[in-house]
């Protein structure tokens, strides 16, 4: 009776019965930054949140295109999630011992007081008896923007950041049947550094006095990338993000891909009680709308 009561009056949600997503579906998924997948990924992702349980439409889970390829992606609530439900599901235990950190001396803390970051986090999950522990290490994983400087939630919270990612790597030890193929939006902020491996074009230097934005570098004057991007990093909002989300449609891929990503992740990352109701979703068309539409949006 609870499971016809939670799927009564959805045409988005997913069944059990199900074998690929309703056309219905489709076009929501189009709507939610899912457009450009093919019918192999979006395959991919059914089978992905069919079988951990995360709703897609409520941006539980999301699939993001990074350098041509598409990754599932979820927040470490949802890794979270799906442990406990593997563990009742199996009628197991499922805790942590301490998260620990340590600096360059190596002498691990349970908790993390220095002013500068700690180098690396340490978490054990322990699941029916067995310990399942977990480093992550700074360098690995700290996220930074296209000059190479640190991320602004790194930059504030690197203890909690690195402790997540931290935590999503023992998870998927404990629980692989349930988490393999699946990351956390921490653990794949790195996937946009400039300095590690993107395929992201950097900004080049002028032999002027003022440093070439990325726009310039590009040859794309309408839209100062730089300065979008420092926008999003000081972002306090999801209203701010969603206004600059609608600067992105005078960019052109692979630019546009990865600042939309960018503003996913940092969706992702504001916890603001007061917009929790809100669906973390955003009109990828990106054209301009009047103050009326942007409400409506809002309120759906």
């Amino acid at each position: 009776m609870t499971e016809i009561a939670v799927h009564t009056g959805s045409a988005l949600a997913v069944s059990p019965e199900q074998d690929f997503w309703t056309p219905k579906q489709e076009s929501a998924l189009a709507q939610i930054g899912v457009e450009k997948a093919s019918k192999a990924d979006l395959a991919v992702f059914f089978h992905q949140c069919q079988r951990t349980g995360l709703d897609p439409f409520a941006r539980q889970i999301y699939m993001i295109e990074r350098k041509g390829k598409q990754t599932i992606q979820t927040g470490i609530d949802g890794f979270r999630l799906i442990a406990r439900r593997a563990t009742d599901a199996a009628r197991g235990t499922f805790g942590y011992e301490d998260t620990l950190w340590c600096g360059e001396d190596g002498k691990w803390t349970d908790v993390w007081l220095q002013r500068e970051q700690p180098r690396a986090a340490k978490v054990t999950v322990i699941r029916d008896g067995a310990r399942y522990p977990a480093i992550a290490l700074w360098n690995e994983y700290v996220g930074t923007k296209f000059n190479g400087d640190v991320t602004q939630m790194w930059a504030t919270k690197g203890a909690l950041m690195l402790a997540k990612c931290a935590e999503a790597l023992a998870l998927r030890k404990a629980f692989p049947q349930d988490l393999c193929g699946l990351y956390t939006s921490d653990e794949m902020q790195q996937a946009d550094n400039g300095q590690q491996g993107s395929t992201r074009q950097r900004p080049q230097q002028s032999t002027q006095a003022r440093p070439r934005s990325i726009t310039e570098a590009l040859g794309e004057p309408s839209v100062d990338v730089d300065s979008l991007l420092a926008a999003i990093e000081a972002a306090e909002s999801k209203d701010v993000l969603r206004e600059l989300w609608k600067e992105t449609a005078a960019l052109v891929d692979p630019v546009q891909a990865d600042v939309r990503a960018l503003i996913q992740g940092r969706l992702t990352d504001l916890d603001t009680p007061a917009d929790a109701a809100e669906p973390e979703q955003l009109p990828l068309d990106a054209e301009p709308v009047d103050a009326e539409t942007v409400e409506e949006q809002a309120a759906s």
